[in-house]
């Protein structure tokens, strides 16, 4: 995290975003005065780490403060396309799987 005045942190839970946007992890941040990675982002919490190798912990995200500037965006529909090209990479191994059994 930058060395910036605390005037320049605001709790997560304030960052806006556009509908389709969402806003991607891996970031610092300040959790009660520690410093912790956020690795995941979701609707009301982050996951967080204290520091490296320490389990990963849920906080609220209002008491998630960060700095705008360190906050990447990314768009909803590429999240959508890799999860459904992971489950027609699924679906063509299971066909090729009954394939294989009826074959034999």
């Amino acid at each position: 995290m930058s060395e910036a005045p605390s005037a320049e942190l605001i709790p997560l839970d304030t960052v806006a975003t556009e509908s389709e946007v969402v806003i991607l992890p891996d970031f610092p941040a300040l959790v009660e005065g520690q410093r912790v990675w956020v690795t995941a982002v979701l609707e009301r919490t982050a996951v967080v780490e204290p520091s490296p190798g320490e389990p990963k912990v849920l906080v609220n995200r209002n008491r998630c403060l960060v700095n705008p500037r360190d906050i990447r965006f990314g768009h909803i529909a590429a999240r959508y396309a890799a999860r459904r090209g992971r489950e027609a990479a699924r679906r063509n191994r299971e066909a090729a799987q009954t394939a294989r059994r009826h074959a034999a």
